[in-house]
């Protein structure tokens, strides 16, 4: 009986302390509890977010570049790219496994993948791939499970009218940098800047939400430019079917607004799609009217003749014997004898004889300066990027005769096409040049005199002549033209008798002059390689549909 009494003690003292224990197990754990929930409940939850909370940039977007009607030219559109931690994805076990999938997604070869990667291995950052298409996005998003990548919304610059802007719109690199054209001579204009935020993510780095912005991203600024987008279009067809029908290696045209220097088309050939990064290359993106320099020949006669009419030297009713002549050893003469011109007729049977005699006949001082203040030996005003200055010796003191009278059919002196274009706007201008602008003017365009009204109005009715009675080619239907033809051998090739630059410039209407056109195709193939023959078609058909473009009344009807 004393042996059960006993045991039911021990019993009971046993399971006394083990409510003792589970007692302070319990008190413990809600003492944990509530230390954890209150007292270190602020610090736990900054821990824990830390493994969730990521800085990530905030895309700036780069300002979009218009036409003067604001219709784009080139704009920015979003994408995603693929970036990879190296550092975290190259310790992964599943580092191989992962590479060979995305390879296959991308349609890369892993190896080079593979080589992209060690070389950056302890980068914590790296763009992968760029531009992901639709289907690649979602195959990703399936492939993904832990922080080794992530997909990044990204800007791609977009160039909606192709190679018909390529030369004048230029092309980005990958980090969005202007390289060329308009986007490199306003890319600090055009460009954001990129802003940050951190944003709570799941361990796969999906964003939950964002929490804060810490610095914001700063759009870029938009840019409405000069150039009419129809009048591209029409310039670039124009010059691409010359190209083809003359087999010219390269051509230009540039259209000017003659009352405001704008440039309202400026097209080369031959010229490509920049987006096809294999076709990023000189021949296609270089704006040759800016950057290229040529001797214009005998479009500069008009230059010449407004000189000594401007200065009283010569009277345009006045007449020269175009009889050969020579200086020293070289001879002066033209295809055949003209007999006696006028001034208008020398232009117009585009005389060297003629225009020479006229050089000789006038001091080289006010050559000089008369081409200077036309912009001739000097970069133009449109801020293009390479745009050659063009070359004109400035020490005309010591311009010998042989100098001079080559410098009356355009030789020993280089232009741009731009400036070429501008000289005859000026004429056309009543006297008066204007800065060229590639971008749009809203205000009216101040601007310098050169020629007189008088000397002005009589040029134009000289180029008017000469469309009616030798380039007859450059004529346009319903509308009073006026220009004048050049044909220049060549000389990078030593002026070889096979090598030529055909090149036109006038100006239309005539009775109400609104564009200054000018047009050159390098080297054309074949028996027709004239100004006459090969630039002035291509003068007419970009100055009558734009004349209709634009509602310029017609002269004939």
């Amino acid at each position: 009986m004393k042996k059960n009494k006993n045991n039911l003690s021990l019993i009971r003292n046993r399971f006394i302390f083990l409510c003792f224990i589970l007692s302070s197990l319990i008190i413990v754990l809600l003492a944990r509890s509530f230390y954890l929930q209150y007292i270190e409940a602020d610090f736990l939850i900054t821990q824990g977010d830390k493994k969730h909370i990521k800085t990530f940039t905030i895309p700036s977007n780069r300002g979009t570049i218009y036409d003067r009607n604001q219709n784009p030219l080139a704009v920015s559109i979003p994408v995603n790219n693929l970036v990879i931690d190296p550092k975290v994805f190259l310790a992964s076990d599943r580092y191989v496994e992962l590479t060979r999938s995305i390879s296959r997604i991308l349609k890369m070869d892993y190896q080079s993948i593979d080589a992209e990667i060690k070389k950056r291995s302890s980068r914590r950052y790296f763009v992968l791939y760029r531009e992901l298409e639709k289907e690649q996005i979602n195959t990703l998003k399936e492939l993904r499970r832990r922080n080794y990548f992530w997909l990044e919304k990204d800007y791609k610059r977009f160039n909606p009218n192709g190679e018909v802007t390529t030369q004048f719109i230029g092309f980005n690199n990958n980090e969005d940098q202007g390289q060329e054209g308009l986007e490199y001579a306003l890319n600090e204009y055009l460009s954001g800047q990129d802003g940050r935020k951190r944003t709570l993510t799941d361990t796969s780095l999906n964003i939950i939400r964002d929490i804060e912005v810490i610095d914001p991203a700063k759009q870029g600024r938009d840019f409405i430019s000069s150039i009419d987008i129809r009048i591209q279009y029409i310039a670039h067809s124009a010059l691409n079917d010359g190209v083809k029908k003359y087999k010219g290696k390269r051509a230009s045209a540039v259209v000017l607004d003659i009352e405001t220097g704008e440039v309202l088309a400026m097209v080369n050939q031959p010229s490509a799609d920049m987006s096809d990064l294999k076709l990023r290359l000189p021949q296609f993106y270089k704006n040759r009217a800016a950057t290229d320099k040529f001797e214009p020949g005998s479009t500069f006669k008009t230059l010449i003749i407004a000189t000594a009419l401007e200065h009283g030297i010569f009277k345009a009713s006045d007449t020269i014997d175009t009889i050969p002549y020579s200086i020293g050893s070289r001879e002066i003469k033209d295809p055949s004898y003209y007999g006696i011109l006028n001034l208008g007729e020398i232009l117009s049977k585009s005389s060297n004889v003629g225009a020479s005699r006229i050089s000789l006949s006038t001091e080289p001082k006010l050559f000089f300066e008369t081409l200077s203040n036309l912009g001739i030996g000097e970069a133009t005003t449109s801020g293009f990027p390479g745009e050659t200055s063009g070359t004109l010796d400035s020490s005309y003191q010591r311009w010998r005769d042989g100098m001079r009278a080559s410098l009356a059919y355009g030789y020993n002196v280089d232009v741009n096409l731009i400036q070429l274009a501008s000289a005859y706007a000026t004429i056309a201008n009543n006297g008066i040049k204007k800065n060229i602008s590639l971008e749009r003017i809203d205000e009216e365009a101040r601007g310098d005199r050169v020629f007189s009204q008088e000397t002005s109005a009589t040029l134009l009715l000289m180029l008017e002549q000469v469309v009616e009675n030798s380039a007859v080619r450059a004529k346009v239907k319903g509308y009073r033209v006026g220009g004048k033809t050049g044909t220049a051998q060549i000389a990078a090739s030593n002026y070889s008798q096979n090598a030529h630059n055909a090149i036109f410039v006038g100006v239309a209407p005539i009775s109400n002059p609104k564009i200054a056109v000018a047009v050159i195709v390098n080297e054309p193939q074949g028996s027709q390689y004239y100004g006459g023959q090969v630039a002035a078609p291509i003068f007419s058909t970009i100055v009558s549909r734009t004349l209709r473009l634009i509602g310029a009344t017609p002269d004939k009807i």
